[in-house]
């Protein structure tokens, strides 16, 4: 039964987000998985993750300014986390068993969404300042949030 799971992973995903409202952030619904659309997504997110620039090559900025260059200088690019930073923070744990099947209210796309671009958690709280609130364009939010939410295992 474990091995439908990853199969229905995207799919879960696009129906959270298109049942979520508006309160938690904005979401574009994820292209179905196999579609050149899911593949230019994942691809995006990917390069955003472990370089800190989308597929174009642009940088990515955050405000105030990032303590490290991308997403996996903090979280490992497994998304393991871990890492410690300033003040005695400790990186999260960005992977499916940590987002998903380890919260009280597990985070969906749009839940995943606010906290890169605002700073604010599955459950409605502040995360550590540490954490950058990332300026993102629309397609580069969607896109990190889904390469995390279906790519990190």
């Amino acid at each position: 039964m474990n091995r439908y799971v990853p199969m229905l992973f995207p799919a879960l995903l696009a129906f959270a987000a298109a049942c979520s409202s508006g309160s938690h952030g904005a979401s574009s619904t994820p292209s179905p998985a196999g579609t050149s659309a899911s593949a230019a997504s994942i691809a995006n997110g990917r390069s955003i993750f472990l370089t800190g620039r989308d597929s174009s090559g642009q940088h990515i900025h955050a405000q105030p300014r990032a303590l490290r260059p991308d997403c996996a200088a903090c979280h490992r690019p497994s998304g393991a986390g871990g890492v410690r930073l300033p003040g005695g923070a400790i990186s999260s744990d960005l992977r499916y068993s940590a987002l998903v099947l380890g919260q009280r209210h597990p985070y969906t796309l749009a839940l995943l969404e606010r906290a890169i671009s605002t700073g604010i958690d599955d459950d409605g709280q502040r995360l550590s300042p540490v954490m950058p609130r990332w300026k993102l364009s629309k397609r580069d939010l969607h896109d990190i949030a889904y390469y995390v939410l279906t790519r990190l295992r």
